[in-house]
């Protein structure tokens, strides 16, 4: 029994022992001069979109001198005012052992370029929040034209047509292949999507965004099967908007009599149906079948 209660004293004694070392650590650390600052910012894309010099002088700023003793500085309340900051989702602070004041940055990262019907430009992050363009860095995602609300509070279908923004460029900014493909993307007074290639004169269209996969899926087959026959600039529009069909426009090359019987100009896994008409050649094309790449 006392042996146990000298076991017990003992180690009652060591807690106590580190609990005072700790403090005395902990006040010896306070006292000491804060000897500079390094951030490290991280986030979803490979670009930085942060200044690591502007956020040290504000920094700064927000500690009243960093060249202070540490127990003078509140990591808290500098935490807070970086978080005010748009572009900044998460930021987290503390002292290492050699007195250097260690900033976590956590990026907000754009999904998208909006250029709005009066010429003003924005981001938007997943979320939808507004980020603003950033001069100095250039970020490669998808880019919408002529969204129609310069306005922080949008109204119902403005925040609708919003999120289709934001549908299709999470779509296409995880596929290589349209994120070559695509150079950016109209939005039509009625609210619709066109696709504007890098390559080719035609204008693709998507309707809205809803199916964006099924459609984008049907618009590959058709390059892959037809326009590859035929040419990049066979087309001046193609539509994808329609289900199960790609619905293709073209000047005739040659005048046909207004009721001609349609003609079949592709096989296999994809039917396609040539209607011809005085004034334009219109081809549909019928395939649900996934891109193979």
């Amino acid at each position: 029994m006392i042996k146990k209660r000298i076991i017990l004293f003992f180690w009652i004694l060591i807690g106590i022992t580190a609990i005072g070392l700790l403090i005395a650590g902990a006040k010896n650390k306070g006292n000491k001069t804060c000897k500079g600052i390094n951030i490290d910012i991280h986030g979803d894309s490979k670009n930085i979109y942060l200044d690591q010099q502007g956020l040290k002088i504000q920094i700064n700023e927000y500690a009243g001198k960093i060249q202070r003793p540490i127990r003078e500085i509140n990591l808290r309340n500098i935490e807070t005012q970086l978080k005010k900051d748009v572009w900044i989702k998460e930021a987290k602070l503390y002292f290492d052992n050699n007195q250097i004041l260690q900033v976590g940055i956590e990026e907000n990262n754009p999904v998208a370029r909006i250029f709005t019907v009066n010429g003003n430009s924005f981001y938007i992050d997943s979320s939808m929040g507004r980020l603003p363009v950033n001069r100095n860095v250039l970020a490669k995602i998808p880019v919408f034209t002529g969204f129609p609300s310069n306005r922080e509070k949008l109204s119902a279908p403005d925040s609708t047509l919003l999120a289709g923004v934001k549908n299709i460029a999470n779509y296409i900014s995880i596929d290589t292949f349209w994120t070559a493909f695509i150079s950016q993307i109209n939005i039509t007074n009625s609210g619709d999507f066109q696709i504007i290639p890098t390559i080719g004169d035609e204008v693709i269209d998507l309707g809205n965004a809803e199916n964006i996969a099924d459609k984008l899926n049907r618009l590959y087959s058709f390059y892959h099967q037809v326009l590859k026959r035929t040419g990049i600039n066979k087309y001046k529009e193609i539509s994808v908007q329609y289900n199960g069909q790609v619905v293709a426009s073209t000047e005739l090359e040659t005048t046909a009599p207004p009721n001609a019987p349609p003609k079949t100009v592709a096989s296999g896994a994809a039917t396609t149906i040539t209607k011809t008409s005085a004034n334009k050649k219109t081809i549909q094309k019928n395939t649900t079948k996934n891109k193979n790449k």
